[in-house]
Protein backbone atom coordinates (compact mmCIF):
# COMPACT_ATOMS: atom_id res chain seq x y z
CA UNK A 1 0.00 0.00 0.00
CA UNK A 2 1.39 3.69 -0.97
CA UNK A 3 2.49 5.17 2.04
CA UNK A 4 -0.19 8.22 1.65
CA UNK A 5 -2.69 5.44 2.15
CA UNK A 6 -1.19 4.07 5.38
CA UNK A 7 -1.45 7.68 6.25
CA UNK A 8 -4.99 8.11 5.23
CA UNK A 9 -5.89 4.49 6.78
CA UNK A 10 -4.60 5.02 9.78
CA UNK A 11 -5.80 8.95 10.06
CA UNK A 12 -9.92 7.50 9.52
CA UNK A 13 -9.08 4.55 12.22
CA UNK A 14 -7.57 6.82 14.82
CA UNK A 15 -10.56 9.89 14.21
CA UNK A 16 -12.58 6.38 14.46
CA UNK A 17 -11.46 5.12 17.68
CA UNK A 18 -11.32 8.56 19.48
CA UNK A 19 -14.53 9.66 18.88
CA UNK A 20 -15.86 6.42 20.47
CA UNK A 21 -14.32 7.15 23.24
CA UNK A 22 -16.21 10.51 23.51
CA UNK A 23 -19.42 9.23 22.87
CA UNK A 24 -19.13 6.08 25.06
CA UNK A 25 -17.87 8.15 27.87
CA UNK A 26 -20.72 10.20 27.87
CA UNK A 27 -22.98 7.30 28.94
CA UNK A 28 -20.46 6.69 31.28
CA UNK A 29 -20.39 9.78 33.30
CA UNK A 30 -24.41 10.26 33.36
CA UNK A 31 -24.28 7.40 35.50
CA UNK A 32 -22.32 9.61 37.94
CA UNK A 33 -23.00 12.67 37.60
CA UNK A 34 -27.07 11.42 37.21
CA UNK A 35 -27.62 13.62 33.96
CA UNK A 36 -27.20 13.33 30.73
CA UNK A 37 -27.02 16.97 29.50
CA UNK A 38 -24.70 17.88 32.00
CA UNK A 39 -22.32 14.64 31.04
CA UNK A 40 -22.29 15.97 27.18
CA UNK A 41 -20.82 19.55 28.91
CA UNK A 42 -18.41 18.41 30.78
CA UNK A 43 -17.06 15.29 28.17
CA UNK A 44 -16.94 17.81 25.49
CA UNK A 45 -15.10 20.30 27.93
CA UNK A 46 -12.61 18.13 29.24
CA UNK A 47 -12.29 16.02 25.71
CA UNK A 48 -11.27 19.63 23.98
CA UNK A 49 -9.46 21.03 26.85
CA UNK A 50 -7.80 17.47 27.09
CA UNK A 51 -6.65 17.46 23.38
CA UNK A 52 -6.07 20.99 23.09
CA UNK A 53 -3.61 20.54 26.17
CA UNK A 54 -2.03 17.70 24.66
CA UNK A 55 -1.77 19.21 21.33
CA UNK A 56 0.17 22.11 23.03
CA UNK A 57 2.62 19.68 24.89
CA UNK A 58 3.12 18.38 21.54
CA UNK A 59 4.64 22.06 19.90
CA UNK A 60 7.15 22.07 22.60
CA UNK A 61 9.14 19.05 22.07
CA UNK A 62 8.39 17.30 18.85
CA UNK A 63 10.71 19.70 17.41
CA UNK A 64 13.68 17.30 18.89
CA UNK A 65 11.76 14.00 18.69
CA UNK A 66 13.83 12.17 15.59
CA UNK A 67 10.80 9.97 14.49
CA UNK A 68 7.08 11.53 15.15
CA UNK A 69 5.53 8.44 13.56
CA UNK A 70 6.90 6.01 16.45
CA UNK A 71 5.79 8.80 19.07
CA UNK A 72 2.65 8.93 17.96
CA UNK A 73 2.35 5.18 18.00
CA UNK A 74 3.36 4.82 21.40
CA UNK A 75 0.81 7.16 22.15
CA UNK A 76 -1.50 5.17 20.32
CA UNK A 77 -1.04 1.98 22.36
CA UNK A 78 -1.20 3.60 25.36
CA UNK A 79 -4.66 4.97 24.75
CA UNK A 80 -5.68 1.68 23.91
CA UNK A 81 -4.45 -0.15 26.85
CA UNK A 82 -6.37 2.47 29.00
CA UNK A 83 -9.27 2.13 26.96
CA UNK A 84 -9.50 -1.84 27.74
CA UNK A 85 -9.26 -1.27 31.61
CA UNK A 86 -11.52 1.82 31.43
CA UNK A 87 -14.61 -0.28 32.64
CA UNK A 88 -12.68 -1.35 35.82
CA UNK A 89 -11.41 1.63 36.66
CA UNK A 90 -14.75 3.27 36.46
CA UNK A 91 -16.40 0.64 38.86
CA UNK A 92 -13.49 1.35 40.99
CA UNK A 93 -14.73 4.75 41.41
CA UNK A 94 -18.19 4.57 41.08
CA UNK A 95 -17.94 1.75 44.22
CA UNK A 96 -16.11 4.37 45.63
CA UNK A 97 -18.05 7.31 45.15
CA UNK A 98 -21.09 5.64 46.30
CA UNK A 99 -19.36 3.89 49.46
CA UNK A 100 -17.18 6.05 51.10
CA UNK A 101 -16.47 9.55 49.47
CA UNK A 102 -19.86 10.73 49.12
CA UNK A 103 -21.24 9.31 52.32
CA UNK A 104 -18.74 11.54 54.27
CA UNK A 105 -19.56 14.60 52.55
CA UNK A 106 -22.34 16.67 54.40
CA UNK A 107 -23.07 19.47 51.66
CA UNK A 108 -24.67 19.43 48.11
CA UNK A 109 -22.09 21.65 46.56
CA UNK A 110 -19.36 18.87 48.14
CA UNK A 111 -20.92 16.32 46.27
CA UNK A 112 -21.06 18.03 43.28
CA UNK A 113 -17.63 19.06 42.95
CA UNK A 114 -16.73 15.48 43.74
CA UNK A 115 -18.66 14.04 41.06
CA UNK A 116 -17.15 15.95 38.60
CA UNK A 117 -13.57 16.02 40.01
CA UNK A 118 -13.70 11.67 39.98
CA UNK A 119 -15.23 12.35 35.89
CA UNK A 120 -12.69 14.18 34.97
CA UNK A 121 -10.13 12.37 36.49
CA UNK A 122 -11.45 8.97 34.16
CA UNK A 123 -11.40 11.03 31.08
CA UNK A 124 -8.41 13.79 31.36
CA UNK A 125 -5.44 11.87 30.90
CA UNK A 126 -6.33 9.70 27.78
CA UNK A 127 -7.93 13.17 25.98
CA UNK A 128 -4.72 14.67 26.40
CA UNK A 129 -3.04 11.52 24.99
CA UNK A 130 -5.64 11.64 21.96
CA UNK A 131 -4.71 15.45 21.43
CA UNK A 132 -1.23 14.87 20.79
CA UNK A 133 -1.84 12.31 18.02
CA UNK A 134 -3.07 14.53 15.39
CA UNK A 135 -0.31 16.88 15.80
CA UNK A 136 2.39 13.98 15.63
CA UNK A 137 0.73 12.53 12.91
CA UNK A 138 0.17 15.69 11.14
CA UNK A 139 4.01 16.54 11.87
CA UNK A 140 5.52 13.31 10.12
CA UNK A 141 3.56 13.79 6.86
CA UNK A 142 5.44 17.48 6.51
CA UNK A 143 8.26 16.28 6.61
CA UNK A 144 8.00 13.38 4.20
CA UNK A 145 5.60 15.72 1.71
CA UNK A 146 6.97 19.66 2.96
CA UNK A 147 6.73 20.69 -1.06
CA UNK A 148 2.58 19.89 -0.79
CA UNK A 149 1.72 20.35 2.78
CA UNK A 150 -1.99 22.16 2.59
CA UNK A 151 -2.95 19.57 0.28
CA UNK A 152 -1.86 16.66 2.40
CA UNK A 153 -3.06 18.31 5.71
CA UNK A 154 -6.23 19.30 4.53
CA UNK A 155 -6.54 15.26 3.38
CA UNK A 156 -5.12 14.13 6.49
CA UNK A 157 -7.73 15.95 8.70
CA UNK A 158 -10.72 15.46 6.39
CA UNK A 159 -10.44 11.12 6.81
CA UNK A 160 -9.78 11.84 10.75
CA UNK A 161 -12.78 13.48 10.97
CA UNK A 162 -14.36 11.69 8.45
CA UNK A 163 -13.77 8.56 10.48
CA UNK A 164 -14.75 10.23 13.65
CA UNK A 165 -18.46 11.45 12.27
CA UNK A 166 -18.76 7.69 10.87
CA UNK A 167 -18.28 6.97 14.93
CA UNK A 168 -21.04 8.74 16.22
CA UNK A 169 -23.51 7.23 14.58
CA UNK A 170 -21.92 3.17 14.68
CA UNK A 171 -21.39 3.76 18.20
CA UNK A 172 -24.36 5.15 19.12
CA UNK A 173 -27.03 2.89 17.27
CA UNK A 174 -25.03 -0.07 16.29
CA UNK A 175 -22.08 -0.87 18.53
CA UNK A 176 -23.35 0.15 22.15
CA UNK A 177 -27.06 -1.51 21.85
CA UNK A 178 -24.97 -4.71 20.60
CA UNK A 179 -22.27 -4.96 22.97
CA UNK A 180 -23.12 -2.33 25.44
CA UNK A 181 -20.46 -0.27 26.92
CA UNK A 182 -17.75 -2.13 28.17
CA UNK A 183 -17.63 -4.07 24.67
CA UNK A 184 -17.57 -0.65 22.96
CA UNK A 185 -14.86 1.18 24.75
CA UNK A 186 -13.05 -2.01 24.52
CA UNK A 187 -13.62 -2.77 20.78
CA UNK A 188 -12.20 0.98 20.33
CA UNK A 189 -9.38 0.03 22.47
CA UNK A 190 -8.42 -2.63 20.24
CA UNK A 191 -8.77 -0.30 17.05
CA UNK A 192 -6.27 2.16 18.68
CA UNK A 193 -3.97 -0.64 19.52
CA UNK A 194 -4.14 -1.39 16.29
CA UNK A 195 -3.24 2.47 14.89
CA UNK A 196 -0.25 2.22 17.09
CA UNK A 197 1.09 -0.79 15.59
CA UNK A 198 0.70 -0.09 12.14
CA UNK A 199 2.30 3.87 12.82
CA UNK A 200 4.92 1.80 14.28
CA UNK A 201 5.61 0.06 11.22
CA UNK A 202 5.32 2.89 9.38
CA UNK A 203 7.68 5.18 11.33
CA UNK A 204 10.25 1.93 10.93
CA UNK A 205 9.65 1.71 7.53
CA UNK A 206 10.63 5.88 6.31
CA UNK A 207 13.44 5.67 9.15
CA UNK A 208 15.53 8.84 8.36
CA UNK A 209 13.10 10.49 6.14
CA UNK A 210 11.04 10.99 8.86
CA UNK A 211 13.38 12.29 11.24
CA UNK A 212 13.91 16.21 11.94
CA UNK A 213 16.73 18.57 9.67
CA UNK A 214 19.43 19.49 12.85
CA UNK A 215 19.84 22.52 10.88
CA UNK A 216 16.39 23.94 10.97
CA UNK A 217 15.58 26.46 13.84
CA UNK A 218 11.66 27.00 15.86
CA UNK A 219 10.02 29.46 14.02
CA UNK A 220 8.53 32.61 15.57
CA UNK A 221 5.46 33.79 15.12
CA UNK A 222 4.45 37.22 13.09
CA UNK A 223 1.50 39.04 14.40
CA UNK A 224 -0.74 37.91 11.47
CA UNK A 225 -0.21 34.28 12.89
CA UNK A 226 -1.04 35.71 16.79
CA UNK A 227 -4.19 37.31 14.42
CA UNK A 228 -5.08 33.89 13.06
CA UNK A 229 -4.74 32.12 16.40
CA UNK A 230 -6.67 34.82 17.97
CA UNK A 231 -9.41 33.85 14.72
CA UNK A 232 -9.23 30.60 15.35
CA UNK A 233 -9.94 30.79 19.08
CA UNK A 234 -13.01 32.89 19.05
CA UNK A 235 -14.73 30.28 15.74
CA UNK A 236 -14.13 27.49 18.04
CA UNK A 237 -15.64 29.49 21.11
CA UNK A 238 -18.94 29.87 18.85
CA UNK A 239 -18.56 26.61 17.13
CA UNK A 240 -19.25 24.97 20.18
CA UNK A 241 -21.69 27.41 21.51
CA UNK A 242 -23.70 26.17 18.49
CA UNK A 243 -22.81 22.53 19.66
CA UNK A 244 -24.37 22.92 23.11
CA UNK A 245 -27.60 24.63 21.63
CA UNK A 246 -27.86 21.96 18.28
CA UNK A 247 -28.49 19.40 21.55
CA UNK A 248 -30.92 21.11 22.84
CA UNK A 249 -32.77 21.63 20.07
CA UNK A 250 -32.65 18.47 18.79
CA UNK A 251 -33.85 16.58 21.96
CA UNK A 252 -37.15 18.69 22.13
CA UNK A 253 -37.17 16.60 18.06
CA UNK A 254 -35.92 13.43 19.53
CA UNK A 255 -36.97 13.43 23.06
CA UNK A 256 -33.94 12.12 24.42
CA UNK A 257 -30.41 14.00 24.66
CA UNK A 258 -28.30 10.43 23.97
CA UNK A 259 -29.27 10.48 20.73
CA UNK A 260 -29.50 14.47 20.38
CA UNK A 261 -25.99 14.34 20.95
CA UNK A 262 -24.84 11.49 18.74
CA UNK A 263 -26.57 13.09 15.59
CA UNK A 264 -25.10 16.27 16.17
CA UNK A 265 -21.91 15.61 16.59
CA UNK A 266 -22.28 13.52 13.39
CA UNK A 267 -23.25 16.46 11.72
CA UNK A 268 -20.89 18.74 13.04
CA UNK A 269 -17.79 16.59 12.57
CA UNK A 270 -18.87 15.25 9.21
CA UNK A 271 -19.51 18.93 7.98
CA UNK A 272 -16.03 19.77 9.34
CA UNK A 273 -14.31 16.77 7.31
CA UNK A 274 -16.69 17.93 3.92
CA UNK A 275 -14.98 21.61 4.74
CA UNK A 276 -11.23 20.26 4.78
CA UNK A 277 -11.60 18.20 1.47
CA UNK A 278 -13.39 21.05 -0.13
CA UNK A 279 -10.14 23.26 0.92
CA UNK A 280 -7.57 20.94 0.17
CA UNK A 281 -7.53 21.77 -3.77
CA UNK A 282 -7.66 25.93 -2.78
CA UNK A 283 -4.88 25.82 -0.37
CA UNK A 284 -1.98 26.43 -2.80
CA UNK A 285 -4.01 29.84 -4.03
CA UNK A 286 -4.77 30.96 -0.60
CA UNK A 287 -1.33 30.54 1.24
CA UNK A 288 0.00 33.28 3.23
CA UNK A 289 3.36 33.10 4.84
CA UNK A 290 2.69 34.10 8.34
CA UNK A 291 5.84 32.41 10.11
CA UNK A 292 9.53 33.25 9.77
CA UNK A 293 12.78 31.57 10.90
Amino acid sequence: MHLKWQYWSCSVFSGFAGLVYESIWTRYLKLILGHAACAQSLVLAIFMGGMALGAWLVSRFSGRLKNLLIACALIEVVVGLAALGFHLEYLWVESHLLTSWLPAIGDAQTVGFVKWFASAWLILPQSILLGATFPLMSGALIRLYPERMGNSLSFLYFSNSIGAAINVLVSGFVLIPVVGLPGAVSFAGMISIAVGLVAWLMGRSIGDAGETRRSLTPARPTSMAWTLMGAALVTGMASFIYEIGWIRMLSLVLGTTTQSFELMLAAFIGGLALGSLWIRKRMAKAARQVWQD
